[in-house]
């Protein structure tokens, strides 16, 4: 499914693992006072991912009016050993194959195409640090949502490049600020795609929409 056309449809029930909990239910994250922010992210160990989700956790007490996910391509286990088992404040969801990624369109590209001025600094700053990672390998491109109850997409931007992403905690309240007001004034039926059926990650590959 492409990324343009997933406003107003829903993201079918699944189970997905956090670094220290397996087996979560999606749609009862998805109920709650305000909507989820879900950004896609590289792998955890990825040089972009580390940033931004230091960003976020930094700014959380900004975070006003809207619920952060952060989406990663890696296991569980993998980001629970980067982490020494730690808890982050708001879900990281580990989809190590990709499936979320694969079923919402998220892109990829390759060299000069996904870079950018703030993405060149994240990658000096790493290779500074000891931090070896191959710039020449395709790269994922950021994926930003807003999604309401029953997994329903009320927003959708994909990256341009690998930092066009909300800059902080502040940035992902306003924008979700902003999607709540502009779908306010109307109450839309029930997605036809919704469905009490819960699956896994990897069962969403074949999930005919």
């Amino acid at each position: 499914m492409k990324s343009e056309h997933l406003v107003g449809t829903s993201i079918p029930r699944f189970t997905y693992d956090t670094p220290t909990v397996p087996g979560n239910d999606f749609y009862a994250l998805c109920e709650g006072e305000h909507p989820l922010c879900m950004i896609f992210l590289p792998g955890f160990d990825h040089p972009v991912s580390r940033e931004y989700i230091t960003r976020y956790l930094k700014t959380l007490p900004q975070l006003k009016g809207a619920r952060l996910v952060c989406v990663v391509r890696s296991s569980a286990q993998a980001v629970a050993k980067a982490t020494h088992g730690s808890d982050f404040p708001f879900p990281v969801i580990c989809d190590g194959p990709g499936v979320l990624y694969g079923y919402l369109g998220v892109e990829q590209t390759r060299g000069l195409l996904s870079w950018s001025f703030a993405a060149q600094k994240i990658y000096k700053a790493a290779r500074d640090a000891g931090y070896h990672y191959d710039t020449k390998a395709p790269q994922l491109l950021p994926l930003t949502l807003v999604v309401g109850h029953l997994g329903k997409i009320l927003f959708t931007h994909s990256g341009r490049s690998q930092t066009d992403l909300p800059e902080d905690c502040a940035a992902i309240s306003e924008i979700v600020g902003a999607v709540e007001k502009a779908t306010a004034p109307t109450d839309s039926p029930a997605d036809p795609h919704c469905s009490d059926e819960t699956l896994t990650l990897p069962d969403l590959v074949g999930w005919d929409n």
